[in-house]
């Protein structure tokens, strides 16, 4: 019999011989199989089904289709090897095929060619003021981290680990979620309460048993940010033309006002006369006799005392 030491030894090195055999690794995120590997390393990407298949087929993200017929089948369980490369990065498809029900099942599985340290969701979208957990880890098998620590878009970087618990957070917001493990390298972070502040790039690093830190990005945002910014621009825009409308309302209402009350009356137009030209007619016509007409006197000449230039030249001979 086994005593406890010894079947000690024996789990360790069971793990051991797991994660060489193993070394990527498979997380399921959001009911989303997602698996992270190195470069040109052997990973397998599994089909699964609770029930017998018939048949279950892989497509790859480029397009290309794998299937396998109930002779590959076994368990419920189908498997397709590939030696991983940035080619085979993307989203696989799987579809089940099962005899008592006709429509297919159809899985999705992540496949990520990443570093030592990977980013488990590259790109979150959370809702303000609710909890959000980002979190990195380690690809090539559970190895255990030195040190983990997040550089925010916004404050000041930080190091934690799950001593720094929900109760006793870092700045009251940020603490270790209690389901990770620095030992088998995950290095994340629980934020109690999102807020627009924590909106934008965020960089983990954590220290492996290489002396170096291994870094990745994640970008946070917040659920509906661009429609409510959108939406505040427009309210901003109207308010400001209903604004404008008003004040233009109250100037011109006053401007009514000083006019009635007796203000400064304004300058009066200035329309020009011209001279009407008198009809050529000798006889004119009967309201024209009867305007006065008016007859300026000039001095007389020296020759002719009493007589106007103009009188002289209507009696001079014709």
């Amino acid at each position: 019999m086994l005593n406890a030491n010894t079947l000690c030894v024996f789990n360790v090195f069971v793990l051991f011989i797991f994660s060489l055999s193993n070394a990527f690794r498979i997380f399921d995120i959001d009911g989303k199989e997602t698996i992270l590997a190195s470069e040109n390393e052997n990973i397998s990407i599994q089909c699964k089904s609770d029930y017998p298949m018939t048949y279950c087929g892989f497509v790859h993200p480029s397009g290309k289709r794998f299937s396998f017929t109930d002779r590959a089948v076994n368990d419920g369980k189908c498997v397709k090897k590939v030696k991983a490369t940035k080619l085979d990065s993307g989203e696989w498809g799987c579809h089940i095929g099962r005899k008592s029900v006709r429509l297919e099942t159809i899985k999705k599985i992540d496949v990520r060619i990443v570093n030592e340290v990977a980013a488990l969701e590259p790109n979150i979208t959370a809702k303000l003021g609710r909890p959000v957990t980002i979190a990195c880890a380690t690809t090539k098998g559970l190895i255990p981290l030195s040190y983990c620590r997040f550089e925010p878009p916004n404050g000041k970087s930080f190091n934690i680990d799950s001593t720094v618990t929900e109760k006793v957070s870092i700045l009251g917001k940020y603490y270790y979620p209690s389901n990770a493990s620095l030992d088998r390298g995950d290095c994340a972070v629980t934020i109690a309460k999102v807020k627009y502040e924590d909106v934008g790039v965020w960089t983990c690093g954590a220290g492996l048993d290489d002396g170096q830190e291994h870094i990745d990005v994640i970008k946070l945002e917040v659920e509906g940010m661009y429609k409510m910014s959108t939406a505040s621009a427009t309210g901003v825009t109207l308010g400001g033309i209903l604004i404008a409308v008003a004040l233009g309302s109250l100037g011109y209402i006053a401007w009514k006002k000083r006019r009635f009350l007796g203000g400064t009356p304004p300058e009066p137009e200035v329309i020009e006369i011209q001279d009407i030209p008198r009809p050529s007619s000798a006889s004119p016509s009967p309201r024209a006799q009867r305007v006065p007409a008016i007859v300026v006197q000039s001095p007389s000449t020296p020759g002719e005392p009493g007589m106007s230039p103009l009188m002289a030249r209507s009696q001079s001979p014709t």
